[in-house]
Parts: structure tokens; C-alpha cells; sequence
């Protein structure tokens, strides 16, 4: 592997960490700049299938009548288009999601796993999700009991700590 190659590979896992950072931060601007303007999103039967940024509208539009919510992504796997023109590629990210709500006096906390199995392809320099699939591998909804609160207090807006250091285009 060449350091293009690798260069490739950081781009796309950049990307697929952005996306779960604009879904936290309800940061849509971050999220539909990780599509292509024709990037479809498939979420599954009687789930969101569609135009990829309007995921976003969807997935913050829902997450802000939330308590709150957390993504994390790991065992990213990207495979580059080395038949073609090496502007194309595929990936595989695992993804744990956990969304708090309260439903008739609980706390109900959902966790997702799933994967995203990730078309990509690089435009005039640029990488962009072309067509994301989303496989449920399970999920659970049980009622929780909240901890103490530990370090600054999350946001779910660019008024998160995460802004200042990172700033909105991370």
C-alpha cells in the first residue's frame, strides 16, 4: 500500500467519523457534506430510503427529542477500487448507537449494532458517500438509571467543547 493509498483510507474513515459527530451534535451543515449531491441512503424496509442528506434532516430532526444520544464507529474496513480508477471505493464500519428517552416517567435507553456497508467515490479531489446500506445486527430498548454527570456538560449544537478546539468543519 502507497501513502496515497493510506492517504485514501484516512479521508474515508474522517468521513464516516464526521458523520457520527454531525448526528450527535445535530450538526446538519457536517452531515450533508459527507454525501455526493446524488448519495442514497438505505436504512431498511419501513426505515429512512433516500436521498443521502435528507438521512441527516431525518436522523437530527428525530435525535432532538431526545434526551441524548451517542455514536460510536470501529473495525472500519475499506477496500479501494484498485481495478479502476482509484477514485471509488467500499467500506465496513460497525456502529454502536445508544439514544435515551423518556417514555411515561422512565428513562428508556435503545443501543443499535449495526454496520454501515459504505459506497464512496472521490469527485474533482474530493471523497463523498455515494450509497450507504445499513445492516441491523440487533438492538435492545430497557429502562436505565442515569449516573452522575462526569466533565463538561454535552451539547447537542456547535456550542459542544468539541467546537472549540475542533472547530465546525471537523
Amino acid at each position: 500500500m502507497n501513502l496515497e493509498q493510506l492517504a485514501d483510507k484516512q479521508a474515508i474513515t474522517e468521513l464516516i467519523y464526521a458523520y457520527c459527530r454531525s448526528v450527535d451534535r445535530l450538526d446538519i451543515p457536517l452531515g450533508h457534506a459527507i454525501w455526493h449531491d446524488d448519495g442514497v441512503a438505505y436504512y431498511g424496509p419501513g426505515q429512512y430510503q433516500g436521498p443521502g442528506r435528507g438521512v441527516i434532516d431525518q436522523i437530527c430532526a428525530a435525535h432532538a427529542g431526545l434526551l441524548s444520544h451517542s455514536h460510536q464507529v470501529s473495525n472500519i474496513l475499506i477496500a479501494l477500487d484498485g481495478a479502476g480508477d482509484g477514485n471509488g471505493a467500499g467500506s465496513e464500519s460497525y456502529m454502536t448507537g445508544t439514544m435515551r428517552l423518556e417514555r411515561g416517567g422512565k428513562v428508556m435507553q435503545i443501543t443499535i449494532w449495526a454496520r454501515y456497508i459504505d459506497q464512496w467515490a472521490r469527485r474533482d479531489g474530493r471523497w463523498g458517500l455515494v450509497h450507504r446500506a445499513v445492516c441491523c445486527d440487533h438492538s435492545e430498548m430497557r429502562e436505565v438509571t442515569a449516573g452522575p454527570a462526569v466533565g463538561l456538560p454535552a451539547r447537542r449544537d456547535r456550542d459542544d467543547p468539541s467546537y472549540a478546539v475542533l472547530g465546525a468543519g471537523a
